[in-house]
């Protein structure tokens, strides 16, 4: 009987070799750290190349960004015959189609939206899509026959007014869109994750990224300020819209601090090398997330944490870069909800924030250290913080006042 070899003593590299090999590395510490150095690095070379394509491309054409009365009236030129005898309607009375899948946060999107109207969704998951899956392109076309269904099935019901989508060339069509927008509907389509993905690459004859489609929708809403050009250059109006929280999600729990510092989110990275070097420091981080002993919390949980901990902490890097840094839905979420938030020094949070008195941000391990251990012995300063941190979400960062924005500047819905 022929002698039985253990798959990670195989010559031939098989999925069994590779599995144990990537394992066994991933406990190497120096390894860890190399790898996520090059992919950060990878990362931030792949943004620069993109958007200074873009800029070369923007100047050839001589294209450029449009200030916020410009875009105003770019948008009401492009939807002139469309909503034309359309006058702006009272809060609660759009029709509102709304086309995503849920995978976690997503499923406030309707809640954020139910104010302004009647909210038909199209979860593309639920229909038994499943865009994650290898035969992905062979279910694609049939996607966007069921939404295009779906949109004339809730169009006869009752006119759509706008149409909104966190979708991107990867799983729309234009031709899609096109045809909605056909039909009279505003269309409008999100995306917080274009800094390092805007083309992506070529699926089915088309980019799998925003730029897929950004022609084909009427207002592109990104939390990049630098994306602008890059949809500009696409043939789409693009405005800046960062992420946000709900009042009623997000909110503060009446309950004893347990943690000085937690952080939730997942284990890659910079994080855990970070989050190590603190500990050095004596600060411990109480971590929730994929990949770390505790795991992830649910939603609920994860918002009752923000009010258990003294201080919530933040990384703003994408990917495996530092440098490379986004607007995340934590930074809004945190506040909101009550909590004192601490993360890296995004130049954006300075577009949202009064940093130092509604945030608070650092620049490197021990900078952070410094900010915490001070923070631990003013409580009244913390509290502070927090207060005004909450007051600014409630004022300027809620999902109604991104919607009322957007509704308001296409002439959709009346102001107040």
């Amino acid at each position: 009987m022929p002698k039985m070899v253990p798959c990670f003593l195989s010559l031939k590299v098989g999925s069994c070799t590779k599995n144990v090999m990537k394992k066994a590395l991933k406990k190497v510490s120096f390894i860890v750290k190399a790898n996520s150095l090059v992919k950060g690095y990878l990362q931030e070379e792949k943004a620069h190349r993109e958007l200074a394509r873009h800029r070369v491309k923007a100047l050839k054409k001589g294209v450029k960004q449009l200030d916020e009365e410009a875009l105003k009236q770019s948008l009401r030129q492009r939807l002139a015959n469309r909503r034309s005898g359309c006058p702006p309607k009272p809060k609660g009375d759009l029709h509102i189609f709304l086309a995503y899948y849920i995978s976690s946060w997503e499923k406030i999107l309707p809640l954020s939206l139910e104010p302004f109207g009647k909210v038909t969704t199209f979860d593309w998951r639920a229909h038994g899509f499943d865009d994650r899956q290898p035969d992905w392109l062979k279910q694609r076309d049939q996607m966007n026959e069921a939404m295009l269904e779906a949109f004339h099935y809730a169009n006869r019901t009752e006119p759509v007014d706008v149409m909104i989508g966190y979708l991107s060339g990867y799983n729309t069509s234009p031709r899609t869109l096109q045809k909605i927008a056909q039909a009279g509907a505003v269309i409008f389509n999100f995306c917080w994750d274009d800094k390092l993905s805007f083309s992506g690459k070529k699926l089915g004859g088309r980019y799998t990224g925003p730029a897929g489609i950004a022609h084909a929708v009427d207002l592109n809403l990104t939390n990049s300020p630098n994306s602008l050009i890059k949809y500009a250059v696409n043939g789409g109006l693009a405005m800046f819209w960062p992420e946000a929280a709900h009042p009623d999600v997000h909110r503060p729990y009446n309950t004893p601090f347990e943690f000085d510092v937690s952080f939730a989110g997942g284990y890659y990275g910079q994080r855990p090398s970070f989050i190590k070097k603190l500990a050095k420091h004596n600060i411990k981080v109480e971590c929730f997330g994929h990949g770390w002993p505790n795991g992830p919390l649910p939603s609920e949980e994860m918002i009752k944490l923000y009010s258990r901990s003294r201080i919530n902490l933040g990384f703003a890097g994408i990917g495996y870069s530092r440098k490379l840094m986004c607007l995340k839905g934590r930074d809004f979420e945190v506040p909101m909800s009550g909590g004192l938030y601490l993360s890296q020094n995004n130049p954006e949070l300075l577009l949202v924030f009064n940093v130092g008195n509604e945030i608070l941000t650092y620049r490197n391990e021990e900078d952070c250290a410094n900010i915490i251990q001070k923070l631990l012995a003013d409580p009244d300063r913390a509290g502070a913080i927090r207060k005004a941190g909450r007051r600014r979400c409630l004022s300027d960062h809620s999902y109604h006042a991104r919607w009322s924005q957007v509704f308001q500047i296409a002439g959709l819905l009346e102001k107040r």
